[in-house]
């Protein structure tokens, strides 16, 4: 009689394979003020059960301008970054969650921010990854200039306007640029998370989390039409 493996046996194989042939992957994710929550919320939840499952080779922790606490959008969460800026640790990835576009905007104008992803981003083996309006901060250090990137469809036919330097993609829910991950909207971000795990520590991993979470992961998507008065335009 042929025995078939048990539902355990399988996550344990597949969980086995990946701590087998995978380095520590560390991931940095910008907190600030006004944030939306499924922007980083989703893509830590994705690399938390990544980091079970492969025995601690996943690490994430949080930045901030400072060791102050941030305020999610509408007055939600308090949360205290692990490190301000300026003393993150190594990394592999850093993460830019979005926010609306009034926070987003000022958020450009913010010196220290640009200076602190362009420094980031000169580094050798370092990647950077946008959910959402994230894609407005490394848009604006250059960094996107004459490559593919994407955004939330409500902001889209803005970033093209204003980044025009930049290959908007619409229809999609992530874009890989090879340094840069670009993702759309808000739950897209869990999209751009799977990825980077099955790039990581293999397919196998990626869809047993995918079901965890009970989400499809998908790379295309036909974007709808923004409903009337919804798409973002810049005065």
């Amino acid at each position: 009689m042929i025995k078939t493996h048990s539902h355990q046996q399988t996550m344990n194989a597949i969980a086995e394979a990946a701590q087998q042939s995978q380095q520590a992957v560390r991931i940095a994710v910008l907190l600030y003020d006004n944030i939306v929550v499924q922007d980083f919320a989703g893509p830590i939840e994705v690399f938390s059960k990544a980091k079970k499952l492969t025995q601690g080779h996943y690490q994430v922790f949080t930045v901030g301008f400072d060791k102050n606490p941030i305020r999610t959008e509408q007055d939600g969460l308090e949360i205290v970054p692990d490190y301000a800026i300026s003393k993150m640790p190594e990394a592999d990835y850093l993460l830019l969650p979005g926010a609306s576009m009034p926070v987003i905007n000022e958020l450009m104008q913010h010196d220290d921010l640009s200076a602190f992803i362009k420094n980031w981003n000169a580094q050798q083996n370092t990647k950077t990854v946008t959910i959402c309006t994230g894609a407005y901060l490394l848009a604006n250090t250059g960094a996107l200039d004459g490559k593919k990137a994407t955004t939330h469809f409500f902001v889209a036919n803005d970033f093209a306007q204003l980044f025009p330097a930049v290959d908007l993609i619409k229809d999609t829910r992530f874009v890989d640029e090879g340094k840069y991950i670009t993702s759309s909207g808000v739950t897209s971000g869990i999209d751009a998370a799977l990825y980077i795990v099955g790039q990581n520590s293999g397919i196998p991993l990626r869809n047993m989390i995918s079901r965890a979470l009970q989400y499809s992961f998908r790379q295309q998507e036909n974007w709808p039409e923004p409903p009337a008065g919804m798409a973002f335009h810049r005065d």
